[in-house]
């Protein structure tokens, strides 16, 4: 295939997702430091302790603050001055949950949010990255046009195939379309590693929850689980299957009888590319036996690959020193989306002018 077709299909795919490469790029480097940005603009006061309570002792606390209605999932906080957030279904609104805020420190309640977050800082960015507030439908066109970026990185590595040699060239002198032509060339090689990664990583995401798997109508089911079971037994037994296992997620049953209670996390001393939730231990309600289990550490290649995807698109692999390569780079395709759009803008400008030249002889 000629350059030219190269050229066009690269255009083509440019201008068709060019604003959603806009908006992913600023609202991803967002979240990168999104709970960081949230709690310095909607301060939330938790006086720090020692210890947290217990969860059997705050699931008892929970029951007297709440409606009547049925925990469905515990979000565990991973900053100590952030509270948990509680998702939880009103008996009186079966279709409507509500994400409450919980003191762990103490037991309280302190505030509330929508189901998806949206009302919250770091909701609102998430919500609008994956989904552009569009719902499944959403996510689903997230994805395509994840498929978009990643042919857009394709074609621009074909377009610029000996991109080698002027891998650093950036000429601020020169007329509007060759600066912005070299700028273009510069954030788009120099990156590409980036890239990849976010176009492969979020494309899967949306595929598998969108077309691999599969999602029964929900119904909510009130009374599967109560104060008489443990929850900190189930814990401390998780931690026994588990080594150093981390809680970062418990999901009450609330869909059918026959539904487990799941404990997510990963491991204390678990590599940097391993997800938070990535291991888990699913338990019988009735009789506490454990019905699934996976230990990360212990999983095939192929299981360990997908998981990291989490900190690979999130850059929480290495701590501040990744997130704020992260941060830079996610800046990126709001970059390459502007640069592209003004280098056709000004080669049409040209055309015209030269069209208009060769008129007037």
């Amino acid at each position: 295939m000629k350059a030219k077709r190269w050229y066009q299909i690269h255009l083509v795919l440019g201008i068709l997702g060019s604003g959603f490469l806009f908006v992913i790029g600023i609202t991803g480097s967002l979240l990168v430091y999104g709970k960081e940005i949230q709690s310095l603009l909607t301060p939330i006061q938790i006086p720090l302790q020692e210890n947290r309570m217990t969860f059997d002792g705050l699931y008892q606390k929970l029951n007297h603050q709440l409606p009547k209605g049925s925990i469905a999932g515990w979000l565990v906080s991973d900053l100590l001055d952030q509270p948990d957030q509680i998702w939880f279904h009103d008996t009186n609104i079966p279709s409507k949950e509500v994400v409450y805020l919980l003191d762990p420190f103490n037991g309280t309640i302190i505030g509330s949010l929508k189901e998806d977050r949206s009302d919250s800082f770091y909701g609102f960015l998430l919500v609008l990255h994956y989904s552009l507030f569009m719902g499944g439908v959403g996510y689903f066109i997230t994805g395509c046009f994840a498929l978009v970026y990643l042919l857009l990185v394709l074609t621009g590595l074909k377009l610029y195939k000996r991109f080698w040699t002027n891998l650093f060239r950036l000429r601020l002198r020169e007329s509007l379309q060759i600066l912005f032509s070299d700028l273009h060339k510069f954030v788009g090689i120099n990156a590409v590693w980036f890239h990849l990664i976010l176009a492969i990583t979020g494309g899967w995401w949306s595929i598998r929850d969108t077309i691999i798997r599969t999602y029964p109508k929900e119904t909510i089911v009130h009374g599967l689980w109560s104060t008489n079971k443990s929850i900190d037994s189930l814990i401390e037994q998780s931690k026994t299957k588990i080594e150093g296992f981390n809680l970062g997620y418990i999901s009450f049953p609330h869909h059918t009888k026959d539904e487990p209670i799941g404990f997510y996390g990963n491991r204390y001393n678990s590599n940097r590319f391993e997800s938070r939730y990535g291991s888990y231990v699913l338990y019988d309600t009735n009789k506490n036996q454990i019905l699934k289990l996976v230990d990360m550490s212990k999983e095939s290649f192929q299981t360990q690959f997908l998981d990291s995807f989490r900190p690979l698109h999130f850059g929480t692999f290495g701590n501040h020193f990744s997130k704020i390569i992260w941060i830079l780079c996610g800046l990126t395709p709001a970059i390459l989306s502007v640069s592209g759009i003004m280098i056709f803008y000004q080669k049409r400008k040209n055309k015209r002018k030269v069209l208009k030249q060769k008129t007037q002889f």
